[in-house]
């Protein structure tokens, strides 16, 4: 019996919703990724970033691109810290990088690696208002 059930059962494993990957748009648009985030990501400037948008329900997704193609961004490094020049395409979203401090905790998602071409990854949004350079707290 407990066979039968495994055949009809989905594991949402714990370790699949652990987000410890994270990215935070800097001021000037650059998407900056973590240093834990891009050691676990393996991040060199050979690889690339894919950006595609799910539909149904909206939602910012991203792929780790080995090979980039012309669809992908290159990923850069200055210093120690490896980012992706994506200003542009943050605008167009409506990103308000500006006014606030803008968070993506990255999941993996493996349903979209075969379409995206790369280790893709569910890009979940959240972000705080900057501090308030009269008085350093923080505006709400």
């Amino acid at each position: 019996m407990r066979q039968n059930l495994m055949n009809y059962m989905k594991i949402l494993s714990a370790r699949q919703f652990n987000s410890k990957l994270k990215v935070t748009i800097q001021q000037t648009g650059r998407m900056n990724f973590t240093d834990d985030t891009a050691k676990a990501l393996s991040l060199n400037t050979e690889k690339g970033v894919k950006f595609f948008m799910m539909e149904e329900p909206e939602q910012l997704c991203m792929a780790i691109m080995e090979e980039p193609d012309e669809d992908s961004f290159q990923i850069l490094k200055s210093g120690t810290y490896f980012y992706v020049p994506a200003q542009l395409l943050f605008d167009e979203l409506g990103v308000d990088y500006k006014t606030y401090t803008v968070f993506y905790d990255l999941v993996r998602c493996k349903t979209y690696d075969d379409e995206s071409g790369g280790e893709s990854y569910k890009m979940n949004f959240r972000h705080t208002k900057k501090k308030s350079k009269d008085d350093g707290n923080i505006e709400t």
